[in-house]
């Protein structure tokens, strides 16, 4: 059985992968490793955000996830 990281490359889904710039930087790291790995994915890091992004960063949440989905 393959690790986690070596399976991203076989991820056919469209990925979308967010963090907040306030986050522990591990999670950037992840995030960075995540979106190299995932065919056609794309990241974004919210401004003034942790991670928490839902409770503390609703409205750019829900648009980045919106537009994503269309």
């Amino acid at each position: 059985m393959l690790g986690a990281p070596r399976r991203l490359g076989g991820i056919v889904a469209p990925t979308l992968v967010l963090h907040g710039d306030h986050d522990h930087p591990g999670i950037a790291v992840i995030a960075a490793r995540l979106v190299t790995g995932i065919p056609g994915a794309r990241g974004e890091t919210i401004a003034d955000a942790d991670h928490y992004l839902p409770l503390h960063t609703p409205e750019r949440l829900t648009e980045l996830l919106l537009s994503h989905l269309r």
